[in-house]
């Protein structure tokens, strides 16, 4: 079966729009502290808040657990979602268009991945 890709510029105006906060807070309860947001991790158990969203970065870290990234990976983890179903969920929510590589389009992006992995080989 060949499932749809994702275009890439679909996935950086997702990344683009979405806002951490928002996607974060309706799973945590977060509380700013100056420039940033604090809560207790989900990932983990802890009395003490050691989990930090920065919205100017649109990132996520734990200092317990180490765990971070974007709301796209956040969504991935909390729900254990695929990427493209957490990434197709936010562009439905932020309202971003979504377009798909054609076949000509994934043959070449495969190309291009699999000579990076072997310069990655090369390089090793």
């Amino acid at each position: 079966m060949n499932i749809p890709r994702l275009h890439p510029n679909t996935i950086e105006a997702v990344k683009e729009r979405s806002d951490i906060v928002d996607v974060i807070s309706e799973h945590v309860v977060l509380r700013k502290r100056g420039k940033d947001h604090v809560g207790l991790c989900p990932f983990h158990e802890e009395k003490t808040p050691s989990f930090t969203v920065s919205p100017s970065k649109q990132l996520y870290y734990c200092f317990g657990c180490q765990a971070g990234g974007n709301a796209i990976k956040f969504l991935m983890e909390i729900g254990k979602h695929s990427f493209s179903d957490v990434v197709l969920d936010l562009a439905q929510r932020y309202q971003v268009p979504v377009q798909t590589l054609q076949p000509e389009q994934r043959e070449q992006l495969q190309r291009q991945l699999s000579l990076q992995e072997q310069l990655y080989e090369i390089l090793a």
